[in-house]
């Protein structure tokens, strides 16, 4: 039966979440609004997730299954993209959980402004190791209200580094026009999803400060805290990404721009820094790539450009302010303590 086009397709990338599932699909079933699809892919999970997921299809026409073998959170999220139908997608992942009322907020309002974008607030669920949630924290789109245009051009220092996909519900056709997909990157990779979209200049942004999403935040043993060692060779693909849109838009002579990039550029240094000092290289050899690292000239100018109190973290502003002091083993011991 060719049930009409969904509202919403959400896409859910599954991997041994069998603990998790039966909120996810809880949440999906309460929502207000009845018109949308939800496209779980089963990326090999070795537990029950498959089953859970089958039980709860049988169920409710609109969940759907897509299962296959393990090839990592991109190539799930690009599965459930071909196969998705919906006129707008949302990204949700499955230890995390959404209100009842997200999908009719996000649709209702892409809908009454023809928006090609609509950005939203989160709630930051802090959880101990048993998985109960310890404090909440509430975080909105840095915008709020409408924007038409050139929203991303204009207003570039807002949106440039909002990297996180699941706090944006995206129009498909954006997303189709342009053959979008996730690249295959263990790190960052919706980042450079969202600044593919973002280079596509949208015309139609709406931000709705209202939390509409609970992302369980990062447990210590999440990929952004543990060591990659593919990026002591290839740390800036992200900040580049975002270099090379304010290329494409011929705004390199912005100052606002080019500072903004320069923020990106310094974002992907504090993560190489983290990165290096939670591997096994010796100190000296991780003062030896930042020493190196901080001599390309990018990196070098962003350092110099980007003001110390722009960056959001303490820990950071120490030692963006070390690195402009050229301190280098004293931001590598400063690190290295944060992660021992």
């Amino acid at each position: 039966n060719q049930m009409k086009t969904p509202g919403i397709s959400f896409v859910i990338p599954v991997y041994n979440m069998e603990r998790y599932l039966p909120r996810v699909i809880q949440c999906l079933k309460a929502q207000t609004m009845p018109g949308f699809e939800a496209i779980f892919v089963n990326d090999g999970s070795r537990d029950n997730s498959l089953a859970i997921c089958k039980s709860a299809a049988s169920e409710d026409p609109r969940f759907r299954i897509i299962d296959q073998p393990n090839k990592g959170v991109a190539k799930a999220r690009n599965a459930a993209l071909d196969a998705a139908r919906g006129k707008y997608v949302c990204f949700l992942d499955p230890d995390d959980w959404v209100e009842s009322d997200m999908a009719q907020v996000l649709y209702e309002a892409a809908k009454k402004e023809n928006a090609d974008i609509v950005m939203f607030g989160i709630y930051n669920d802090y959880c101990d190791k048993n998985g109960n949630c310890v404090k909440t924290l509430i975080d909105g789109p840095a915008l709020c209200g409408v924007y038409r245009g050139k929203p991303f051009q204009e207003y570039f220092d807002a949106l440039a580094s909002s990297y996180l996909v699941i706090t944006k519900m995206l129009r498909r056709a954006c997303i189709e026009a342009a053959h979008l997909r996730f690249p295959e990157r263990t790190l960052g990779e919706d980042g450079l999803f969202y600044v593919a979209f973002m280079r596509q200049n949208p015309s139609c942004l709406v931000a709705i400060q209202k939390p509409l999403y609970h992302y369980t935040v990062a447990r210590s043993a999440s990929l952004s805290n543990s060591w990659h060692p593919e990026r002591l060779q290839d740390n800036f693909y992200l900040s580049d990404a975002v270099w090379s849109v304010v290329e494409d838009w011929g705004l390199q002579d912005s100052e606002m721009h080019r500072k903004k990039a320069c923020y990106c550029t310094v974002r992907d240094l504090q993560l190489g820094i983290k990165n290096v000092c939670s591997g096994p290289l010796s100190a000296k050899e991780r003062t030896a790539w930042l020493q190196k690292t901080v001599k390309l000239p990018r990196v070098e100018n962003a350092i110099k450009n980007t003001a110390v109190k722009s960056v959001h973290s303490r820990n950071d502003r120490i030692k963006l302010l070390l690195l402009k002091l050229h301190q280098y083993r004293a931001v590598i011991w400063l690190s290295s303590q944060r992660h021992r």
